[in-house]
């Protein structure tokens, strides 16, 4: 009787962005298992992960990594056992001193070549969406973050909606649908996503994303949509390609330094036990705070 061989791989943390940065050597690895005959599992880090892997095509399953048992033809790929993701914490002044001003595509590239994995970072691979015909033609945004250090004020949210209504260009704020949100009650339109599916349906079919440093927005630019990403400097998670443009801000200030330097959990390559609370930010997200509606609406009319 003949054994199946398994390939297992892992993404880089626990987070959705995580999980989409990381699916170019994913994809790779599902296409290599095709012409192999091997079957890929994905390694979930995450409940969110776990529900997002329904939309990444030829996948043979998921199993959590506090489950994961690889047998003797099995193989796992885990993107947290290299140097590169070791050593430093991405976006440190420590890891650009090693390693110089890599972007996230580089550097997930190097460990996937380096674990035996080559992706194709040229271009985006889309997840697998279905029709959202409520967001058709709307300008979406994403202004909600697990942590408060990715915020943008709701001001200039509000600010820059009008902007574009002032151009014609309809907004929405993407939401789970539970809870307030602060950019609805200051009278933004909703899109629901209430799972990381409907959000991946939602991104797809709008016209454009604006968003901060997270895991929907990284969805939006999978998804070839056109994005502007606001985030701090450096950006080390930005993905440039011709529909993605980025508005960065200040570096954080030393006592933020301090506190991520005292968060980060890179060390950990396993992190099945672990699951750190979001950063709180002890300078009001300052870093942010600095850049312009007016600079963002230029952005995003450069694609659109």
């Amino acid at each position: 009787m003949s054994v199946v061989r398994r390939r297992f791989i892992a993404p880089v943390s626990f987070g959705l962005g995580d999980l989409v940065v990381s699916l170019p050597v994913v994809q790779a690895a599902v296409s290599a298992g095709e012409r192999s005959g091997t079957e890929v599992w994905l390694v979930t880090r995450s409940p969110g992960q776990a529900a997002l892997a329904e939309r990444i095509s030829g996948l043979a399953g998921t199993v959590a990594e506090s489950d994961l048992a690889v047998g003797p033809s099995d193989e796992l790929i885990d993107l947290r056992d290299h140097p590169l993701q070791r050593d430093y914490w991405w976006g440190s002044a420590e890891f650009a001193a090693a390693h110089g001003p890599m972007s996230i595509n580089e550097i997930i590239a190097r460990i996937g070549t380096d674990l035996g994995v080559i992706g194709d970072f040229s271009a985006p691979a889309p997840l697998e969406s279905r029709r959202r015909p409520d967001a058709e033609g709307l300008v979406l945004f994403v202004a909600g973050a697990d942590g408060a250090t990715k915020r943008w004020a709701p001001d200039h949210w509000v600010v820059l909606a009008a902007e574009l209504g002032r151009r014609g260009l309809d907004c929405a704020v993407v939401t789970r649908g539970c809870g307030r949100d602060a950019l609805v009650e200051r009278g933004l339109a909703e899109i629901v996503a209430a799972t990381p599916g409907e959000a991946v349906d939602a991104l797809s079919a709008c016209r454009a994303v604006i968003g901060v440093d997270t895991g929907l927005t990284h969805i939006a630019a999978q998804q070839r949509t056109p994005s502007v990403t606001i985030c701090r400097t450096p950006a080390v998670y930005f993905r440039a390609w011709d529909h993605t443009r980025l508005v960065a801000g200040a570096a954080c200030a030393p006592e933020c330094q301090r506190v991520e330097e005292a968060y980060a959990y890179n060390r950990l390559v396993n992190l099945s036990a672990t699951f750190p609370a979001p950063r709180v930010c002890p300078a009001g997200v300052a870093c942010l705070e600095v850049i312009e509606p007016g600079s963002v609406l230029k952005a995003l009319l450069e694609l659109c």
